[in-house]
């Protein structure tokens, strides 16, 4: 490698190459080099990509962003950094997927309006992420388009659904992957592999062209690989009709509110009653570690957990089979054995059911809002109660209880999704037996996506004072 293109490795964040780009000392060309190295050194082995899009293509787009930059039309951060997509969003001119076989032969023909805004302000797209079948696991694994590991230990899963993504972005293949969460789905991928992964406010981010899974619980997100990029993301990408009916994002106007002494709620029971020992560890190690001049940290006590995973589940899976109904009539062995059955599941969820899970939902939104606005300004949680299982393991067995991988990994995650909080996951420390990631979410009040960010990047500075250098040896 070259010594220019170290020192481009050294600073591959959008937040520290930005400028750097902006007045030349750094070339978009040689970014794509650069990721397009990493590609082919690693995704063979990782299957973080399905589609990656031509080089000679990416090439003359960084090249044209090059000659746009000299001549005076920079347009902002993201101008001229390499991205990718999960692949469920609509590119136009490349293989849609959605990790099935059902679309493998298919070409988007427009931009989902997410993708077209970062193309427009000048972000190259790499190509489009693996992920589970039409974003139906927790896994990342896919038996078409192979299982994306993970980068520390390509024993262990990557997590999913949205797992090429975060292995994408943990190994620089990416600068930042847009993803979709539905219960967990960026920010499981994000805690195992040791990123940042976004699930900001319901429908802050647009859905439209993005190949829905469960409507009332999908939400957009994205990965980047430290909270100060992750900032700059969203302000890039909020929805700009939700936005009308909504107070205005601003980081001056979020941020007064934190100046003072932040509250840390720590929920007693469901969430920290069965985790890992070594998950448990690194948590509380790093609790401890928080000034306490300017975070208090409070115990706060919650209802109705025990429905968290019910109510998810009938709305998730109702709403999954009602997606694929067209599909399921026209293609149905073409569907995996395990979303076949998911969706099947779905089919026998009763109205009734349906409904009172939506109630339910609304008692427990209402709930963590009045937490929210009332007596914390965060809530702090594991984001997942394990580390990064190995691809074969199906259950997983935590002190006495055996519970399968699948309920483990989305246990602390589904309830965000059911009541639309923002939620952010941030690597805190790796195991010591196995060395793989742990990660940290922070759940804040609707519409505060910029004042959680804030917080969360005040929180990764404990972690280490250059936490861009916390990547898998693989990436290195």
């Amino acid at each position: 490698m070259t010594r220019k293109k170290e020192i481009i490795s050294s600073l591959f964040s959008i937040n520290q190459i930005a400028e750097r780009i902006k007045v030349g000392e750094v070339l978009p060309t040689d970014l794509i080099e650069i990721c397009l190295e990493r590609v082919k050194k690693l995704n063979p082995s990782l299957c973080a990509f399905i589609t990656i899009n031509d080089e000679e293509l990416l090439y003359n787009q960084a090249e044209r962003v090059e000659k746009d930059i000299k001549q005076g039309n920079y347009k902002g951060p993201l101008h001229g950094i390499p991205f990718s997509i999960k692949d469920i969003f609509f590119a136009k001119g490349v293989k849609f997927t959605a990790g099935s076989r059902i679309f493998n032969n298919q070409i988007s023909d427009i931009d989902s309006p997410i993708v077209k805004t970062i193309k427009d302000n000048g972000a190259i797209l790499i190509g489009c992420n693996n992920l589970n079948e039409f974003a139906s696991g927790i896994t990342g694994k896919n038996p078409f388009y192979g299982n994306s590991k993970n980068p520390w230990d390509q024993r262990h899963i990557s997590g999913g659904s949205s797992g090429g993504s975060a292995v994408a972005v943990a190994t620089r293949m990416s600068m930042f992957s847009i993803t979709t969460d539905t219960g967990g789905s960026t920010r499981v991928p994000s805690s195992l592999c040791g990123v940042i992964g976004v699930k900001p406010t319901y429908n802050l981010l647009n859905k439209q062209n993005v190949f829905p899974l469960s409507p009332t619980l999908d939400h957009v997100g994205y990965i980047t690989n430290n909270a100060k990029d992750a900032t700059i993301v969203i302000e890039y990408l909020y929805n700009k009709e939700y936005n009308n009916k909504n107070p205005k994002f601003s980081h001056l106007d979020q941020r007064k509110k934190f100046e003072r002494k932040l509250i840390a709620g720590i929920p007693k029971g469901y969430f920290l009653e069965l985790v890992d020992s070594e998950v448990e560890n690194i948590f509380y190690a790093f609790l401890d570690k928080l000034p306490i001049n300017k975070i208090k940290i409070q115990n706060i006590r919650l209802k109705n957990t025990e429905k968290y995973y019910c109510s998810w589940k009938d709305i998730r899976l109702s709403e999954a089979s009602l997606v694929h109904e067209k599909w399921m009539k026209l293609s149905i062995c073409k569907y995996s054995d395990d979303v076949r059955n998911m969706l099947d599941e779905g089919t026998k969820i009763l109205a009734i059911d349906y409904i009172r899970s939506l109630n339910i939902i609304k008692e427990i939104s209402q709930e963590f809002s009045a937490l929210l606005n009332n007596k914390v300004d965060i809530i702090i949680v594991p984001t997942t109660i394990i580390p990064a299982p190995k691809l074969e393991e199906e259950t997983i067995r935590i002190n006495d209880y055996t519970t399968s991988v699948r309920e483990a990994l989305l246990r602390n995650t589904i309830v965000f999704n059911s009541i639309g909080l923002p939620s952010i996951s941030i690597p805190i420390g790796l195991t010591k037996k196995d060395r793989l990631p742990v990660g940290l979410q922070l759940i804040g009040p609707k519409n505060k996506d910029v004042s959680i960010l804030d917080i969360a990047g005040r929180l990764e500075s404990i972690v280490t004072e250059n936490f861009n250098h916390f990547y898998p040896p693989i990436s290195i």
